[in-house]
């Protein structure tokens, strides 16, 4: 077997091949101590698998979180003979699913997904991501408020699960469960805390190993854009927040231009950060969770802003958090933030970053401030001035249409629907970048008129579609929105 720092899907599915493993108790069995030792339990799932208080869904997550294995414990449960999986791709810096199925009572290898199958993304969405709340709550998991220990309903669900965890054919597999009732598990003693031996509690050891591997992600992505060098110092100070209007750096040319775009790009933004924080606060509804201290979205907005408008990445799917179109980014103090990753991969080429940060004092005009802001108005004076521009070149010809695209032509060319230029690409793919919607852009509110959440107001009218045209639809209006830079910035 791999060591557990090393335990892999693949070393996994070497496992199951090579002992014969046809159970997901056999499964468990065999597993590392390292991811048998570090989980965390869901008494009430949004997922593929079911969950209750005695029967929690277990997420093993090991001390790396490189690989994730779940699964729950009664046989009337969905998705009782299945184990999910979630891997970090460290080559290519990306999450990847994968669902495990047995067949009870069959003597018969186990069927192994492909790496992000539809059943997954349906949730997971694409580019895939984690789904697991940003502090300080994580709504129907046991430990669920950050800083408190177990309500009384968490605490008479714990003790069932303790009286049958020992003899259950699955549980019984978990290490060191009877830690899970105890208040320091969640909340350290000041004892602790003045001997040095505290430690966070399983959720946020979980959400802040996963901060870190998005980050990563979010950083690949970016780097993969042909734009990335030219906009690291932006990035980097927009990412700090604390050296002073995103406008000053830009080259004077373009400063006006630019300040109309965030104002209207910013509007969007506090839209989002009201739907989300509506979200969770109906989530956090009772006595029991009136656990407050939210972070504010707002401070991410000039980051997304050049991550979108600049490098034409969507930041859609950065967070972690459970609701779509949320850009809560979240997470507990000493993870990694996007702020340092950006740094340390400035810091390869700029030579006298680290020197200047050194004397950082967290003021607009300090020393750090001013080489960043000059490095940029230079770096994106020379990027906006070359013919390339700053969204990635298709390669492969234009995108080809989704059969469904003309039913929506047809209904907002008429006087079905408000008039929308769907048959118009040059138009459509400026007009998706635009507007003041319930959802945000126009693109925003597209997207989410054509997910099932949007109920009666789900597009296109009078059909059913299925998640394959689903998502044929979000991929070419997010191309779209994508293929063209901004006209301001030309």
């Amino acid at each position: 077997m791999a060591p557990a720092a090393d335990f892999s899907f693949e070393s996994l599915r070497q496992l199951i091949e090579a002992r014969g493993v046809d159970s997901v108790e056999e499964l468990l069995a065999v597993l590392p101590e390292d991811l048998r030792a570090h989980y965390t339990l869901v008494f009430s799932s949004r997922s593929l698998q079911d969950a209750s208080l005695e029967n929690p869904r277990a997420l093993l997550f090991g001390n790396k979180a490189q690989l994730i294995l779940t699964f729950n414990g009664d046989a009337s449960q969905r998705g009782f003979d299945a184990v999910e999986t979630m891997e970090f791709d460290a080559a290519a810096n990306r999450f990847v699913f994968r669902e495990i199925t047995f067949t009870p009572g069959k003597t018969q290898p186990a069927a192994i997904s492909d790496a992000n199958p539809a059943r997954c993304i349906a949730c997971h969405d694409r580019p895939a991501r984690p789904i697991w709340d940003a502090p300080p709550l994580w709504p129907g998991v046991y430990g669920e408020r950050y800083g408190a220990g177990l309500s009384s309903a968490e605490l008479r669900g714990m003790r069932g699960f303790l009286s049958s965890q020992p003899t259950h054919p699955r549980y019984r597999h978990l290490l060191g469960a009877n830690a899970l009732v105890d208040r320091d598990t969640y909340v350290s003693s000041s004892r602790a805390r003045y001997n040095g031996a505290w430690a966070e509690p399983p959720n946020a050891r979980l959400s802040a190993l996963l901060a870190t591997l998005n980050v990563r992600s979010i950083l690949s992505r970016l780097a993969a854009q042909p734009g990335f060098a030219a906009h690291l110092d932006i990035l980097l100070a927009a990412a700090g927040s604390s050296c002073g209007p995103l406008t000053e750096f830009y080259p004077p040319s373009m400063r006006a231009a630019i300040a109309a775009d965030i104002k209207q790009f910013s509007e969007a933004a506090a839209v989002a950060e009201r739907r989300q924080s509506l979200a969770k606060t109906l989530r956090r509804a009772g006595p029991e969770n009136a656990y407050v201290g939210l972070a504010s979205t707002a401070e991410f907005t000039e980051l997304r802003y050049v991550a979108e408008r600049g490098l034409n990445v969507s930041t859609e799917h950065w967070t972690l958090a459970f609701e779509r179109g949320s850009y809560d980014l979240s997470a507990p103090a000493g993870t990694l933030t996007l702020e340092r990753a950006l740094f340390e991969w400035l810091a390869r080429t700029d030579t006298d970053l680290r020197t200047v940060a050194s004397y950082r004092t967290f003021n607009a005009d300090d020393a750090y401030c001013k080489h960043l802001r000059q490095a940029s108005r230079d770096s994106l004076a020379a990027w906006y001035a070359t013919p390339a521009a700053p969204a990635a070149a298709h390669t492969d010809g234009p995108m080809p249409e989704p059969l469904l695209l003309q039913r929506c032509a047809a209904c907002h060319s008429g006087d079905i629907a408000p008039s929308l230029p769907f048959s118009d690409a040059d138009a459509l793919s400026a007009r998706l970048r635009e507007g003041h919607y319930p959802h945000g852009r126009l693109l925003d509110e597209i997207l989410f008129r054509l997910t099932p959440q949007a109920g009666a107001g789900r597009m296109p009218r009078g059909i059913n579609i299925d998640s394959a045209e689903q998502r044929d639809l979000e991929d070419y209006f997010t191309e779209m929105a994508r293929s063209r830079p901004l006209t301001l910035l030309k």
